[in-house]
């Protein structure tokens, strides 16, 4: 998809303070041969806070950055992965009522760590129909993994490390930071297993009170299928991540070498030079994978996270192309193609 009229208008982010590594390595919660290979300096880790305000707080701070505020928000988009909080519940309504933001829709986005991503690709199609008294869209998300059912620290292959932490995007067909040139997503299917492994379908896990253990799934499906389509796993979905890399540049009309940054979900380098870098024909240090070792996997806030540092940080200008990239398991895959406007004035 090759929208039109489609600005990043405000961002906003909440970081909890960060917990080293290598404590975690000492209190014997991390493996030390995992920290020594994976470059993981610190992961950032919340108390009680509930993912939904959590995420008020990083809307607020989206929405300060935005000339209308919450009076020019239509639609409000909330992305998850875990828990958010009561069953049977709405976390959207309930950050709707907490920003002052009515008259607007709303509904929640369950695609893992890409419902930030999804969202842009959903906003871009909702942008045109909003009342012209209220033409924005809000994005936001949070994520809370302090669990007795998981373990964060053994929470994924590729070198991933569950991290807390929220987003915001104001999505506005006006005017923005940065405009969207490109949005691509893809499911495929075939790797949907990984991330269910022998886990029944019903009762689901948490309600059962059965531990929530994805490198155990992931490797019940490795150990079931050892090629997809005559290519091994890690090849597979490598190939299906540069895809749609590949594919939103060419929505786009540009190329690896017209990209200043690549941002990426938080995991190991191999993983980052594989499903995204080396496609793209660039060093791993045109990603922020050295930034996000501070971060961990902050779930699908990883691109937004490293996206308001770039531009804190006076690491973008006028005319600069940004690609954000996630993979999901199930497995999905979403790619943004971003073109930067005026820097904001809140850097």
């Amino acid at each position: 998809m090759r929208p039109a009229d489609v600005f990043l208008a405000g961002l906003g982010c909440w970081l909890p303070a960060p917990f080293e590594a290598s404590e975690a390595v000492a209190a014997g919660l991390y493996d030390a041969a995992a920290f020594a290979e994976s470059g993981l300096r610190s992961v950032l880790i919340a108390g009680p806070e509930s993912p939904p305000d959590m995420a008020v707080r990083a809307a607020r701070t989206a929405l300060s950055r935005t000339p209308g505020g919450a009076a020019a928000i239509g639609t409000v988009l909330h992305g998850s992965t875990f828990y958010q909080g009561p069953e049977m519940w709405s976390p959207s309504a309930y950050i709707m009522r907490e920003l002052g933001i009515s008259g607007a829709g709303s509904t929640e986005i369950r695609n893992g760590c890409n419902s930030m991503l999804t969202g842009v690709e959903l906003a871009a199609g909702l942008l045109p129909h909003q009342p012209a008294s209220r033409p924005d869209i809000l994005l936001t998300t949070a994520d809370n993994f302090n669990s007795p059912l998981f373990n964060r620290w053994d929470s994924g292959p590729m070198g991933v490390i569950a991290a807390d932490a929220a987003s915001s995007v104001v999505i506005s067909p006006t005017a923005g930071f940065a405009r969207v040139d490109a949005v691509v997503s893809r499911v495929y299917p075939e790797f949907e297993a990984m991330a269910r492994g022998d886990e029944p379908l019903y009762p689901p896990t948490g309600s059962a009170g059965r531990r929530i253990d994805t490198v155990e799934r992931a490797e019940q499906f490795n150990g079931r299928v050892r090629e997809v389509g005559g290519v091994s796993i890690a090849d597979g979905i490598a190939k299906a991540c540069s895809e749609t890399v590949l594919a939103a540049l060419g929505e786009a009309g540009l190329d690896g070498c017209d990209l200043r940054w690549v941002l990426v979900p938080n995991g190991d380098e191999a993983t980052t030079r594989n499903c995204a870098m080396d496609p793209l024909g660039l060093d791993v240090s045109r990603s922020q994978w050295e930034f996000g070792c501070g971060i961990g996997h902050a779930s699908a806030s990883d691109q937004f996270i490293a996206l308001d540092h770039l531009l804190r940080t006076g690491q973008l200008d006028a005319g600069d192309h940004v690609l954000l990239f996630g993979g999901a398991p199930g497995w999905s895959a979403v790619a943004v193609v971003l073109t930067m406007c005026e820097p904001p004035s809140w850097t």
